[in-house]
């Protein structure tokens, strides 16, 4: 009689499965269709490489893309609203700000937690929830906080995991051309 039963229950558990899939991909989208670019996430970007693309909409409801920074060097900040590490070294990031322009992507958070943690905090640089995870995805960042520097090509002049002192912050701009001593 067990016998009997244990083909029944597997079936039974794999179309629950694909049931819960097929509700979440009707109640959150096709996480593809978010931007005009397809997501690939085979490997993650080198120094030296392209910086992939992205699209988005930052906190005050504007539409945010690597493109609006051609032409001058961007820093992408990988942070999120819990991490203690990242909240300790806000306080380097918006000095820095002064130099370069700072994105913050903060990963799975949506816009209203998102907002709420820049108005308390007063930050002055540009924040961009990632509520489905898609730019972070085509960074590969899967850790808080994560730094890409990238050039004014467009290029990753570099890439650092965890917290950056101010030493390094000024490393890093020096880097891509966006140090204090920098012309432009």
């Amino acid at each position: 009689m067990r016998e009997r039963g244990r083909p029944l229950g597997i079936v039974g558990l794999v179309a629950l499965v694909a049931l819960v899939l097929v509700a979440v991909y009707l109640i959150k989208g096709n996480p593809s269709a978010a931007t005009e670019e397809p997501v690939a996430a085979t490997e993650a970007p080198k120094v030296g490489s392209a910086a992939p693309g992205f699209k988005a909409m930052d906190i005050d409801g504007e539409p945010a893309s690597l493109e609006d920074y051609r032409g001058r060097p961007v820093w992408l900040l990988f942070q999120a609203t819990w991490c203690s590490i990242c909240r300790a070294e806000l306080p380097d990031v918006e000095e820095a700000a002064e130099d370069i322009d700072i994105v913050a992507i903060y990963l799975r958070e949506d816009r209203g937690l998102v907002t709420d943690y820049a108005e308390r905090l007063d930050l002055t640089i540009r924040n961009v929830p990632d509520p489905i995870g898609e730019i972070s995805l085509r960074y590969l960042a899967n850790s808080v906080p994560t730094h890409y520097f990238i050039d004014a090509e467009g290029n990753v002049a570099s890439i650092l995991k965890g917290a950056v002192s101010a030493e390094e912050i000024a490393a890093q701009l020096d880097l891509v051309g966006a140090g204090a001593g920098a012309e432009g």
